[in-house]
């Protein structure tokens, strides 16, 4: 399997994300990036482990993999070998604001 790939507005929400979190505490924010690159290395290594969410049911799926201590999750789908992340949702967020970021086939 690839590197997964970034939307550009999952890349935005993760710096987001970050900065935030910095603004705070700087030591979360650096725990909240090494969060991500280990979650972003489990997808890389075995994605179709992650859960499928059931809404919206889709074709291939999308799937979730959560961030351990922290309210955010990666939603992803994989096609041809390719894994597309399509958000770093905050779990507290509007569910499925990301759908627009779907492009066909």
């Amino acid at each position: 399997m690839t590197k997964p790939r970034l939307a550009p507005e999952a890349e935005a929400e993760l710096r987001d994300a970050a900065s935030w979190y910095r603004e705070r505490d700087a030591e979360v924010a650096r725990r909240f990036l090494r969060e991500a690159r280990t979650v972003v290395a489990a997808i890389a290594r075995k994605p179709l482990r992650f859960p499928v969410l059931v809404e919206p049911a889709m074709n291939p799926p999308i799937r979730r993999a959560l961030f351990p201590g922290f309210p955010y999750a990666i939603i992803f789908l994989v096609t041809d070998d390719v894994i597309h992340v399509l958000a770093i949702a905050h779990q507290h967020r509007a569910p499925g604001y990301w759908l627009h970021r779907i492009t066909p086939p």
